[in-house]
């Protein structure tokens, strides 16, 4: 959508959004039954290319203006409102990678643009350590939307230095359902 204006890009993405509303709706008693959105619902959003609106273009992303990802988000409401929360925490989580490092752009992006990543940002919870390379984050944060179908997840930690923002890939870190 890069040849089309960013008004013209929000028109069609939120028009996107409006024929996913009526399948969300469907779908929201079994998103609450689950306490996760239906793998469909992830697959949808996907295929629809919403969840690339937060990405940088060279990822894969839109070039809509930054509001945009709120626009969809609530025209998706209108169907389900916890898929609206979860593409917003995903979508934006895509833009803040967008101005990270370089080699953390590669990283996050390298599967494809489609990619999904939840929060869990109290550093109480966790803690980083100094180590080769980098730190070594340990803890067991309480509460992250969408982390069911998320492959990275940031968290906050605790280190010598003070809170930090760490950003894992999912082999790094296990979901505990409590």
């Amino acid at each position: 959508m890069t040849d089309t204006s960013p008004e013209d890009t929000r028109r069609v993405l939120l028009q996107r959004a409006a024929t996913l509303a009526p399948a969300l709706r469907e779908r929201a008693a079994e998103a609450e039954r689950l306490r996760r959105l239906p793998q469909q619902t992830v697959d949808d959003l996907r295929a629809s290319g919403l969840v690339r609106l937060g990405n940088p273009e060279r990822f894969g992303g839109h070039n809509a203006p930054y509001g945009a990802m709120f626009d969809v988000a609530e025209e998706l409401a209108r169907g389900c409102p916890s898929t609206s929360w979860c593409y917003a925490v995903w979508s934006v989580h895509n833009w803040w990678v967008g101005h990270f490092p370089e080699q953390a752009q590669q990283e996050f992006f390298g599967d494809g643009p489609d990619v999904l990543s939840s929060s869990a940002l109290n550093p109480r919870e966790g803690k980083a350590e100094p180590a080769p390379g980098g730190y070594r984050v340990s803890g067991h944060w309480t509460f992250s939307s969408g982390c069911d179908a998320a492959t990275w997840v940031f968290v906050a930690a605790t280190a010598p230095t003070g809170p930090l923002w760490c950003l894992l890939p999912r082999k790094d870190y296990e979901i505990v359902d409590d």
